[in-house]
């Protein structure tokens, strides 16, 4: 079994995870919905080509009218910066409009800063992708091989509760 663990890079201090969400509500606003989610697409490629801040991007998709992007950013600052130009503020004039004028779509973000010392990963057999897309990686030896020793927190009282992740079914 293929095991790695991912960090970020040095550069960051403080990941911005944002999801982005979009909510359909009837055939026309699909269309309209995934018209929108290949133009942030393009976006997001060429953020993290231009060096905007944005270091990866993943779609999602919760049900066939509920789908969106998450996104990794390097700092909180580089994605206000980014949202406040073309294409974001354009889209986003876009959307609220559609949903005043028409009622059938829905968007949302979320927006959530994390500090260094509270991210930690494995990934098990799986190709790159979110934190190991664009993040240092490393094998989980030692203290790595746990979630609690990735996050640097001492054992718990009840030493059962740690659990190594390749001891799983």
């Amino acid at each position: 079994m293929d095991r790695v663990v991912a960090s970020l890079p040095e550069s960051v201090a403080e990941l911005c995870l944002v999801r982005v969400g979009l909510q359909c509500r009837g055939v026309r606003s699909l269309l309209y919905a995934l018209r929108l989610g290949r133009a942030l697409d393009r976006a997001a490629a060429e953020a993290v080509a231009s060096g905007a801040g944005l270091l990866h991007a993943i779609r999602f998709v919760i049900a066939r009218d509920h789908f969106g992007m998450l996104q990794y950013w390097e700092s909180f600052e580089a994605l206000e910066a980014w949202s406040r130009r073309p294409p974001h503020s354009e889209w986003w004039r876009g959307a609220v409009e559609r949903m005043r004028t028409r009622g059938d779509f829905g968007i949302y973000h979320e927006t959530f800063l994390v500090p260094r010392a509270h991210v930690e990963t494995i990934y098990l057999d799986c190709r790159p992708t979110g934190l190991a897309a664009f993040g240092t990686l490393g094998e989980p030896i030692g203290p790595l091989t746990t979630g609690r020793g990735r996050l640097g927190r001492p054992r718990g009282p009840n030493p059962r509760a740690e659990t190594r992740e390749d001891a799983w079914p």
